[in-house]
C-alpha cells in the first residue's frame, strides 16, 4: 500500500537548508556576472546595458529564490492545473505574437527586455506532473496521461523551434518516470520506438539550419568561414585560455563579434577568460547541484517532494550538461543556455525559483521515516 499522508511538516528552524547547494549556485552566478562584465564593459569604464539587465534579472531571481525556499512547496499542489494551463497558454501565444529572432519565435519583447515562455513552461510542467503522479500509483493509464502532459508543451516548444528546451523536457519526463518506478522495460520500449522514427522526423520536420548544425558537428572542417565558423572560434577560445585564462577583458578575444558568445557559448567565453580553472569550477558546481538535488529527493517528506526535486534537478543540470557538451563539440549546437550564467533574464529567474524550491523541499522532513514513498506496482 502506498502511504498518502497529507500532514504538513513545519520547516526546520534554520536558514538555508542545504549549504552545498547554496554555495554551488552562488559560485556559478558570481562567475557568470564577472564574465559578462568583462566582455561587455564599455571603453572608458562603466557597465553595459546587457549587464544592467542581467543584474536586474538577478535581483528578481534572488527575491524569487528566497521566497521559494521559505514557502512550503506542497502549496503548489493546489495550483497545479492553473500553472499548467497558464504555461500552455503562454507557449501558444508566443507562436502567434512573439518576436522572431535567429529564425525562431520564442520571445515576448517589451522594450529592452524579453520574456521566454518556454523557461516557465518547463517548470510548470514539472510541478504539474509531480503533483499528478504523487497522488497515483505507477500504472499504464496514469503513465499515458503523464506522457501527454509532457508531450503538449514539448511539441509546442519544438514548433518555435527550440530543440534544446525540448530535449530538456524529455529528460525531465524520463528521470521523473524512473523515480515514479515505471519499469525500465516500458521506458526502453518507448525509447526504441522513438529512435525508429528519428530518420522520418529528420527528413520531414528538421529545419535546414538544424541540419546544417548537425553536418558541421559531423564534419568539423565543413564551411570554416560560414556555418562552421562559430564552432571553430569556440575551439580557439577554449584552447587559448590555458590553465588560468587570459583575464576578464574582451580584448583580442576569439569570440569577438559572435552574437551568442554570452548565451549559447558562454562556457567557451569563461574558458578563454578564466581558463581550465574557471571551466572546472563551473563543471564542479553543476556536479554539486546534481548531487544535492538527488539527495534532497531521497530525503523528501512525501512523493510530491521526491518527484518535484528529481524534475527540478533535471531542469537545472541537463541544460548544463548539454551546454558543456556543445561547447566542447560532443553534441550538435542546440542553442541552449547555461543555467545561472548565460545572458537572459527568463532562464536566470526560473533557475533561481527551481533552486529555491529544492531548498524548500530540503527544509522539510517527514515526521516518520516510514512515510517516505518507496515505490508502487505497475499493473
Amino acid at each position: 500500500m502506498t502511504t498518502r499522508t497529507q500532514v504538513l511538516v513545519p520547516a526546520r528552524n534554520r536558514i538555508g537548508g542545504d549549504p552545498f547547494l547554496i554555495v554551488a549556485v552562488t559560485t556559478i552566478i558570481g562567475i557568470g556576472v564577472a564574465s559578462l562584465h568583462g566582455v561587455t564593459q564599455p571603453t572608458g569604464g562603466g557597465i553595459s546595458g546587457d549587464l544592467v539587465r542581467q543584474i536586474a534579472s538577478l535581483v528578481i531571481g534572488a527575491v524569487a529564490f528566497i521566497s521559494a525556499s521559505r514557502v512550503d512547496y506542497r502549496l503548489l499542489r493546489s495550483t497545479q492545473l492553473l500553472l499548467y494551463l497558464g504555461g500552455i497558454a503562454a507557449l501558444l501565444l508566443v507562436l502567434v505574437v512573439g518576436t522572431q529572432e535567429f529564425g525562431a519565435r520564442r520571445w515576448f519583447v517589451i522594450g529592452s527586455y524579453s520574456l521566454q515562455p518556454s523557461e516557465f513552461g518547463k517548470l510548470t510542467t514539472v510541478v504539474t506532473v509531480a503533483a499528478f503522479a504523487s497522488q497515483r500509483e505507477s500504472r499504464p493509464r496514469s503513465f499515458l496521461i503523464i506522457s501527454l502532459l509532457f508531450a503538449v508543451p514539448t511539441l509546442l516548444i519544438l514548433v518555435e523551434p527550440d530543440l534544446g528546451s525540448s530535449l530538456v523536457l524529455v529528460a525531465a519526463w524520463l528521470t521523473m518516470m524512473v523515480a515514479w518506478r515505471v519499469p525500465l522495460r516500458v521506458l526502453s520500449g518507448l525509447a526504441t520506438a522513438v529512435l525508429a522514427f528519428i530518420p522520418l522526423t529528420f527528413a520531414l520536420a528538421v529545419p535546414a539550419y538544424q541540419r546544417e548544425r548537425l553536418a558541421v558537428f559531423l564534419d568539423p572542417d565543413r564551411d570554416p568561414l560560414g556555418s562552421g565558423f562559430t564552432l571553430r572560434q569556440v575551439e580557439v577560445a577554449l584552447g587559448s585560455g590555458g590553465v588560468t585564462g587570459r583575464g576578464l577583458s574582451a580584448a583580442g578575444s576569439a569570440l569577438e563579434g559572435l552574437a551568442t558568445r554570452s548565451s549559447d557559448f558562454v562556457l567557451a567565453q569563461i574558458g578563454e577568460q578564466l581558463g581550465l580553472a574557471g571551466t572546472l569550477a563551473i563543471v564542479s558546481a553543476f556536479a554539486i547541484i546534481a548531487w544535492r538535488g538527488l539527495a534532497i529527493a531521497g530525503s523528501a517528506a512525501d512523493r510530491f517532494g521526491q518527484l518535484l526535486a528529481v524534475g527540478i534537478t533535471t531542469l537545472l543540470v541537463v541544460p548544463g550538461i548539454l551546454h558543456i557538451a556543445v561547447n566542447v563539440r560532443l553534441f550538435p549546437a542546440t542553442g541552449i543556455p547555461l543555467p545561472f550564467v548565460s545572458l537572459g533574464g527568463s532562464a536566470l529567474v526560473v533557475s533561481c525559483v527551481g533552486a529555491g524550491l529544492l531548498l524548500s523541499i530540503a527544509n522539510r522532513q517527514p515526521p516518520n521515516p516510514t512515510e517516505r514513498w518507496t515505490g508502487a506496482r505497475w499493473e
